[in-house]
């Protein structure tokens, strides 16, 4: 019987990620990468099972950096060199929670061995908003690291200013760029395809370094334009701007900031999505709690 591997970024709130893994782990492994800015200590303290595998090569990731794109390739990285036939691996973070029982999930993957579930929008559809995200560089990524506090202000304040020169950014005109949803879902020959050509092309990531929030189009443009694309859930009609709209399997609200908690209940329960994003143990006990008793 195969397995699903859960590819989980966090960087707080470890216990609301060992409610998470709880819920999950049904025929399932977890590859966790913790931001190297947090102590990860109070992580493996808190969830020391035997099928929790917490990367030892971490990232410190900068929100819509190119960072974010390579801690994601260090959970590719660990879960392919395992060399376990996972039927799907499943692209998480550790403020997201399931709204079906994990069976359900469980059930969703396998029985579509081939399906990636994974959608997006062509770019070049947005020349508004979504293709000056690639066409600009953008300056997420500290360009000192500094450890002095005034420092990093100022680091900040240099990034902002460049920002402000709205730089070009050289993108291949035969390249379609797409964007979608960072979290997805992909099969273990789709993963491999997209490490091989992530390791073997190094001129992409290069291309991307300075685009914003290269996590939403990099691997969607790789898979966009491969053989895999067919497979996939495939290009959706552009609706406007909004990522909210695109998601594949993740309810997420349209401010793309709102945490979730039990005032949304009617629209958790209403929806046909597998899992939401986001819930935390601050402000979420309550909703997870409802989650338990009465979707699982």
């Amino acid at each position: 019987m195969k397995k699903l591997a859960f590819l989980i970024l966090a960087h707080n709130d470890s216990v609301h990620l060992s409610k998470l893994i709880k819920a999950l782990n049904y025929n399932s492994d977890f590859y966790v990468h913790i931001d190297k800015k947090t102590n990860i200590k109070e992580f493996q303290d808190r969830i020391p099972l035997k099928n929790v595998f917490f990367l030892e090569n971490r990232i410190t990731v900068s929100w819509a950096g190119i960072s974010m794109v390579d801690a994601l390739f260090e959970l590719i990285h660990e879960v392919l060199k395992c060399e376990i036939e996972y039927s799907h691996a499943v692209f998480i973070t550790g403020s997201c929670y399931p709204i079906k029982s994990i069976k359900t999930i469980y059930e969703e993957f396998i029985s579509n061995p081939e399906k990636e579930y994974i959608n997006f929008i062509d770019m070049r559809d947005s020349p508004e908003h979504y293709i000056k995200l690639i066409k600009q560089k953008w300056f997420k990524e500290p360009i000192f690291h500094f450890k002095n506090k005034h420092l990093i202000n100022l680091d900040k304040c240099i990034r902002f200013l460049l920002n402000k020169l709205k730089l070009k950014n050289h993108w291949g005109e035969k390249i379609i760029p797409y964007t979608g949803h960072t979290w997805c879902a992909l099969t273990m020959n789709c993963c491999k395809y997209v490490y091989e050509y992530h390791r073997n092309n190094p001129w992409f990531r290069e291309m991307n370094r300075f685009t914003m929030a290269a996590d939403e189009h990099y691997i969607h443009t790789i898979i966009g334009n491969s053989f895999f694309k067919p497979l996939s859930l495939g290009v959706t009609k552009y609706k406007g701007r909004g990522l909210y709209q695109y998601t594949s399997i993740y309810l997420i609200d349209k401010s793309l900031v709102k945490w979730y908690d039990l005032n949304d209940w009617k629209e958790i329960k209403a929806s046909d999505k597998l899992f939401i994003r986001k819930v935390n143990s601050q402000t979420g006990n309550e909703l997870v709690t409802k989650i338990n008793n009465e979707l699982f």
